[in-house]
């Protein structure tokens, strides 16, 4: 999405949803598969933009890149390196839009006969290979932050230390970072290394569908062991939530980041509702499509990482709707975007909305 030829999806010349998620109140803006899908094409626009907005960028790796024994160094490294060329750096430091660089998403669910340390190997592996591109291009850390956001499924850490819904990971990252062999992983370079890393630049992630009182009972009273490292919920979906559920979780979790160290946060999952998984994944979207063609992307291209083919093509961008229509029979589960708004003092009117949109006013 970062790619120049998505302009008129995202830019003020299009539809300008940068714009539409900091009118809604939002301070950032989370990404998938930003680092290892497309090099070809610039991506400093984007971030020029988006940082010109004050909004801080989470650009994610594309967590399924060629990871061989579960060792993801290699693919790692080549696809922060060709991101360096295309806007990601500017004047010898990351560009300065990108505020936190998610390694991988969900790495747990990879499959390993049940195993942890396969999980961790490809934690550290990507980890050592995003450091190295660094050192090669000569890049400067800048401010920008680490992290791996992981699932909610309950899990055992790595060590068998803690045993709990995405805090397992968080523990990974301690274990793994201080003795690589837990996860049968030899550093290029060096442990110390690791550990710097993760000392100075890594914030703990989580994603989850479930309502923000039962992941803080789930995981707060656990998270003083991983201070001063600071947390965020990296997918808040509020599956099946009412608007009323929506607009109080979003405050409570202001309310909570504000009177306690070390949560940062969350990001709302997702802008758009996401028609090519159809099913229960549309219950994530906070705007809908309409009929309404506002702009046609130029040529926008993606590259198998499997096969190395590269296809571009141009696709329609049509305007949005905060009346999501699969939920016309359940009004208080609709309007999810003004939800989102009231809590963070927002407003759902956008330049992307359409001519006849349905808005819902309160």
């Amino acid at each position: 999405m970062l790619q120049e030829g998505y302009a008129p999806q995202w830019g003020p010349t299009g539809r300008d949803d940068l714009q539409s998620m900091k009118l809604l109140g939002a301070n950032a803006v989370r990404l998938y598969h930003s680092m290892g899908v497309e090099g070809l094409h610039d991506h400093g626009r984007f971030l020029d933009y988006a940082h010109h907005l004050g909004l801080n960028v989470f650009p994610g790796m594309h967590t399924y890149m060629k990871c061989p024994d579960h060792d993801c160094y290699a693919s790692w490294k080549q696809a922060v390196k060709t991101a360096l060329q295309v806007g990601f750096q500017k004047n010898g430091s990351w560009h300065p839009g990108v505020s936190t660089i998610i390694l991988m998403n969900e790495p747990d669910f990879t499959p390993c006969s049940g195993e942890s340390w396969c999980r961790v190997k490809r934690a550290l592996s990507a980890l050592e290979g995003l450091l190295d591109a660094e050192k090669e291009m000569n890049v400067k850390p800048g401010r920008v932050k680490l992290t791996i956001t992981w699932s909610s499924t309950v899990r055992t850490s790595i060590d068998g230390k803690v045993k709990g819904p995405g805090y397992f990971g968080f523990q990974d990252m301690v274990a793994g970072t201080s003795d690589p062999s837990l996860a049968h992983y030899t550093p290029r370079s060096s442990q110390a290394e690791l550990a710097a890393a993760f000392k100075h630049r890594w914030v703990h992630s989580m994603n989850t569908a479930m309502p923000w009182d039962e992941v803080k009972s789930l995981v707060a009273p656990h998270y003083g062991q991983f201070l001063p490292h600071e947390w965020f919920i990296g997918e808040y979906g509020a599956y099946g939530q009412t608007q009323a559920a929506i607009q109080n979780d979003l405050k409570s979790m202001n309310e909570f980041g504000n009177s306690n160290a070390g949560f940062l946060g969350t990001v709302v999952f997702q802008f758009q509702a996401a028609y090519q998984k159809g099913g229960k994944e549309l219950n994530f979207g906070l705007f809908s499509l309409g009929d309404e063609v506002m702009a046609n992307t130029d040529k926008v291209c993606s590259r198998d990482v499997n096969t190395g083919l590269q296809t571009c093509s141009s696709y329609p961008v049509y305007c949005l709707d905060a009346h999501l229509p699969w939920f016309t029979e359940k009004p208080n589960l609709n309007h999810r975007a003004e939800a989102v708004a009231r809590a963070w003092g927002g407003s759902a009117e956008n330049p992307g909305r359409c001519s006849s949109g349905s808005f819902l006013t309160v």
